[in-house]
């Protein structure tokens, strides 16, 4: 709910990473060992992104994960983007299932603007994979 990348980390659970649980359902993206931050990394506009495993969009506010996923290039399954929703102004986590095609799973408070969310200048080593 008050996500803050100075104190805060975004870790996701991966298939056959380290000792995972029951539920582990996040393709691993880990940089060199579990709670690292992930491999590939980009934040920045939309346009530059070309497939990066964690992209956060900052340039651009959309209506819809698919979207945001259609504004980037170069994205895989298992691959996780992060955009403002200017309908609901919240920051969106969202898995890539396939081409232009995401799953939304997770919001970050409340973000009236894009440049709002922009501000948090969230980092590499804002996300992990346990």
């Amino acid at each position: 709910m008050d996500f803050d990348p100075a104190h805060d980390t975004l870790a996701f659970d991966a298939v056959g990473l380290d000792h995972d649980g029951v539920g582990a359902n996040f393709v691993n993206h880990a940089a060199l060992q579990p709670g690292s931050p992930v491999d590939t990394f980009y934040s920045g506009a939309a346009s530059v992104a070309n497939g990066e495993h964690v992209v956060v969009i900052t340039d651009l506010s959309f209506a819809s994960g698919t979207e945001a996923a259609s504004a980037i290039s170069g994205e895989h399954a298992g691959d996780i983007i992060v955009y403002h929703d200017y309908q609901t102004q919240t920051a969106n986590l969202a898995y890539v299932t396939s081409e232009n095609h995401v799953d939304e799973f997770g919001h970050l408070g409340s973000f009236p603007t894009v440049a709002d969310f922009a501000h948090l200048h969230l980092t590499a080593s804002d996300f992990t994979f346990v």
